[in-house]
């Protein structure tokens, strides 16, 4: 194969594999918090198509948050299936999840797990019956070896790697309001990277450069913010979202949960959920703010969208 030729064919693969990633999220009928069973969707970009991925385990319960491995050979989500919400641990080949399991054997609630972007590792949160806290836990990837890694009054929720394996984001009230925070993962200072009086929450990591992104209500609306590892480069995504659809107050009373950003593999695009009415709908965005499009317009809540590596 003459060079001309082979670049030809990397180029059309690079772009093959792109036009496969999909975006795993989690529906449940009528308004958020109204009870109903939470099933988990696969959305396909290329298509934009959306079909059933799994069936909710319990009435009234079900499985969100999902996320999957580096190698996408496995999928970590939360369910009610083990007594409680516990992160379970399934198969996942061919676009089905089969063999789901419990991934550790903690008696605490579990939610919102991370593998390392190596794949050893998986950053989670865990509540406290006895503290009535959230605090990150960390585990290796089959679910032991499990050591705290945040210890506060109040939430640090919401991990994400950065892509050094080094760090790891969050957000946390653990002052007053949410705010994003960056500890390293051998130790030393928890460092508050967006410290604003408002509410900045459900950051994630880019796999391809040095940026989170994060939803924040500091303009008096629900927006979607980038920002670099030590909090400059701060910048609105969304500034022409409809306010009717995106209130301050929807965060207070929602709850941090059903909120979610992700980014494409290749770290172009970004997904996030935002509540229109009284149900979550689901955008994506260029990461240079262009092309805002509506993935999901429904009476449904569509909610913890997360882009399959």
């Amino acid at each position: 194969m003459n060079r001309f030729l082979l670049i030809l064919f990397l180029g059309l693969f690079a772009v093959n594999v792109q036009s496969q990633s999909k975006i795993i999220f989690s529906r449940s009928a009528g308004k958020l918090n109204s009870g109903a069973t939470i099933d988990l969707m696969v959305y396909n970009p290329s298509t934009k198509k959306i079909k059933m991925l799994y069936k909710g385990s319990v009435q009234g319960r079900g499985e969100y948050g999902a996320s999957t491995s580096p190698n996408n050979s496995q999928l970590l989500v939360n369910t009610y299936l083990f007594g409680g919400w516990k992160l379970g641990i399934a198969d996942f080949s061919n676009g089905k999840i089969s063999n789901l399991r419990r991934f550790t054997k903690r008696s605490n609630y579990e939610y919102n797990a991370k593998w390392s972007h190596n794949g050893s590792l998986v950053a989670y949160e865990e509540f406290s019956w006895n503290s009535r806290d959230m605090d990150l836990f960390i585990a290796n990837k089959n679910g032991e070896n499990v050591k705290q890694f945040t210890n506060a009054k109040g939430g640090d929720l919401t991990p994400h790697w950065t892509r050094d394996d080094k760090s790891i984001v969050f957000t946390s009230d653990r002052i007053d309001n949410y705010d994003i925070y960056i500890k390293l993962l051998d130790g030393g200072v928890i460092t508050n990277l967006s410290n604003h009086s408002s509410n900045d929450y459900a950051p994630s990591t880019s796999g391809v450069n040095d940026k989170i992104a994060f939803i924040s209500d500091r303009k008096g609306v629900v927006s979607l913010f980038t920002m670099k590892y030590d909090g400059t480069n701060l910048t609105n995504l969304t500034p022409g979202l409809s306010s009717k659809i995106n209130k301050s107050e929807d965060f207070e009373n929602s709850g941090y949960w059903a909120y979610q950003t992700s980014w494409s593999p290749d770290g172009k695009q970004i997904v996030f959920s935002v509540l229109d009415g009284l149900d979550l709908e689901i955008f994506i965005i260029d990461s240079d703010g262009k092309n805002l499009t509506q993935i999901t317009d429904n009476e449904d809540s569509d909610l913890s969208p997360f882009w399959i590596n």
